[in-house]
């Protein structure tokens, strides 16, 4: 078991540096704010000592262990030294071409309009492409809130795993030869980041854009590819650009949702052998939302206090048919206007978003959909991810060693809570 976890974390370096150093940062909110001599002082102290502690690696005078207990100390200085250095700035600002971008929106903007005439569909296509909802009817808005499909209307990662995925097929067709490999590379970076810059950059479509660049790259490089090393490597790219990030709770939702799916997808899934297509089309659906929203739960409770009570139903019937509609719209941009085949085509969009919102509304009236009340402090978050942990061990190594840890912390957890 030891040897397997040190080659795990040989694998996944990225995943201790990003751990240590957001635990530094999560330390500087607990701690009291320190004066700005004094944040010196402590970034000082922190060189200094990384610097002795690579000269003391250097000429081999320390022991394994104590490499390790430095190692930790290091990153979590360092990550209670980036948020005192760099409160409430920037730490780099990088140019993009702000007209283009704005033509591009314009652009589609006006593509939308041209060929969806419905005011209430035309709203509803400019919120699911480009992130434009404030003219939405906030009864609608209301209604998807309720029913805990809200991410719908949010730019996320779900669009832009639809555009990759959709230009890596194109792109598969060109030769496998260095020069069409670069091709490659430099269409599918600039699809993602202009279409991240178009949807202004929301903290959801972001971490997706940086978590594809990371993959291209590293596939375009063939080097091993490790999930969670990849997601790490995101959050350290937002550590270097806005540590503030790391606090917008879409943010935390996105990987938090993105970490869910990848940990627990399979060991849910591989819980029934189902042998039926259909079935298993469906459960695989099922198992993706479950994943999702066990990984999302605590944030939600902490952060709002409250659940959508339909949450795992709506999401496991209404995302799948919102895709239609990115499909659908994503068609339309690319339909020339001649022969009026990019109206024709926009009104079928136009009656299926009708239909669309109109089964959402019927949904939420005959439900009375509502919130489920529930208040989570920072040690119910903290245990919560615990046990959620260990049964993913159990589940995915077959211990029953981590079962006994599940019932273990439950059992702490409900007499700590008697006796608060």
């Amino acid at each position: 078991m030891l040897n397997s976890f040190i080659y795990w974390r040989a694998t996944h370096p990225l995943v201790f540096i990003s751990a240590h150093l957001l635990l530094g940062l999560g330390i500087e909110y607990i701690l009291p704010k320190l004066e700005n001599q004094t944040a010196l002082h402590w970034a000082i102290f922190a060189l200094t000592f990384t610097i002795v502690y690579l000269l003391f690696i250097s000429l081999k005078i320390i022991d394994k262990g104590t490499i390790a207990i430095t190692n930790t100390l290091i990153l979590i200085s360092w990550g209670i030294c980036i948020k005192w250095a760099f409160q409430n700035k920037y730490h780099f600002q990088l140019p993009y071409p702000e007209n283009a971008i704005l033509y591009a929106r314009h652009w589609i903007i006006d593509k939308v309009g041209a060929n969806i005439l419905n005011q209430e569909a035309k709203r509803f296509a400019l919120a699911i492409l480009i992130g434009l909802k404030s003219e939405m009817d906030k009864i609608l808005i209301n209604a998807y809130l309720q029913l805990g499909i809200i991410h719908i209307i949010a730019i996320s990662g779900m669009h832009l795993e639809i555009l990759f995925k959709n230009l890596s097929r194109i792109t598969q067709l060109l030769p496998r030869q260095k020069i069409f490999l670069w091709v490659e590379l430099v269409l599918l970076l600039l699809s993602v980041w202009t279409y991240t810059l178009i949807a202004f950059s929301s903290p959801s479509i972001v971490r997706a854009s940086i978590f594809f660049s990371i993959y291209i790259i590293g596939k375009f490089l063939e080097t091993p590819s490790f999930m969670l090393n990849t997601i790490a490597a995101g959050i350290l790219i937002l550590l270097l650009f806005d540590n503030d990030k790391v606090s917008n709770i879409g943010l935390q939702l996105s990987y938090a949702a993105v970490i869910g799916i990848h940990l627990l997808y399979k060991p849910i899934y591989n819980l029934i052998a189902i042998d039926n297509p259909i079935i298993k089309f469906l459960w695989s659906n099922c198992c993706i939302s479950l994943s999702a929203q066990i990984a999302t739960f605590p944030i939600l409770a902490f952060h709002f206090h409250q659940i959508a009570g339909w949450v795992l139903v709506s999401n496991f019937i209404m995302v799948p048919l919102s895709n239609f509609i990115l499909y659908g719209l994503g068609i339309l941009l690319i339909l020339p206007a001649q022969l009026s085949i990019a109206s024709n085509w926009g009104s079928l969009i136009e009656k299926y978003i009708l239909f669309f919102n109109e089964l959402v509304a019927n949904w939420f009236r005959q439900t009375n959909a509502g919130n489920v009340i529930i208040q989570m402090n920072h040690f119910d978050v903290f245990i919560y991810y615990i046990i959620v942990l260990l049964i993913y061990l159990w589940l995915y190594l077959k211990q029953t060693m981590y079962f006994i840890w599940v019932l273990a912390f439950i059992c702490l957890y409900v007499v700590l809570k008697l006796f608060s």
